[in-house]
């Protein structure tokens, strides 16, 4: 991680070198940023012994003090290297036509249905989402319906008592126990 760190820091110069000579004028701001930007990555390393990041931080330092005494055409318009187009500016006429294709065709798989002569469109008129929202759950005449109260008679309810975990652990043991000891449970017959 720390010689490519050193790598990186030390092809910045490789990169002055080659927008010299392919654009003429080089952001040299943006390199030494980039520069002491790797500088801080040495130094959050924490791994490595003093010894080696001293070694990575004297090697990029150099190269820093190399982009400090550059004294070519320099640039300042550009802030990132290499340039990031979505950051950039652009004329919205200029892109007019591609943003009306990609809104058509965000809506294109979605935009019609139907077929055989009975085609509709969803999503593509303004009235569309105007009003009180339906609910498809609620039935307004049923809600309005007056069922009549009922009672029941708690004479005629029997109530079983469901088994608790610790009654359900005695039945098992007494049936695990008659099994093992050859006695029926629960009226069982043993067969002879």
């Amino acid at each position: 991680m720390l010689k490519r760190i050193v790598k990186q820091a030390e092809g910045l110069l490789k990169k002055v070198t080659t927008d010299k000579r392919t654009r003429g004028t080089v952001p040299i701001d943006a390199y030494r940023e980039r520069c002491l930007d790797h500088i801080d990555r040495v130094n959050n390393l924490t791994v490595y012994t003093h010894d080696e990041i001293e070694w990575a931080k004297m090697r990029i330092f150099k190269v820093y003090f190399t982009l400090q005494s550059y004294d070519g055409p320099e640039r300042s318009t550009e802030a990132l290297v290499p340039p990031l187009y979505e950051d950039q500016e652009v004329n919205l006429d200029s892109v007019e036509a591609l943003v009306d294709e990609a809104v058509v065709s965000a809506y294109q798989k979605n935009q019609h249905s139907g077929g055989m002569g009975f085609s509709h469109s969803r999503g593509m008129t303004l009235s569309e989402g105007v009003g009180k929202p339906a609910n498809h759950y609620w039935n307004p005449v049923l809600a309005a319906k007056k069922n009549p109260i009922t009672y029941l008679d708690p004479s005629t309810v029997e109530y079983k008592h469901k088994e608790t975990t610790q009654e359900w652990r005695d039945r098992m043991a007494a049936e695990k126990a008659a099994i093992l000891n050859g006695r029926p449970s629960n009226g069982e017959r043993t067969p002879t």
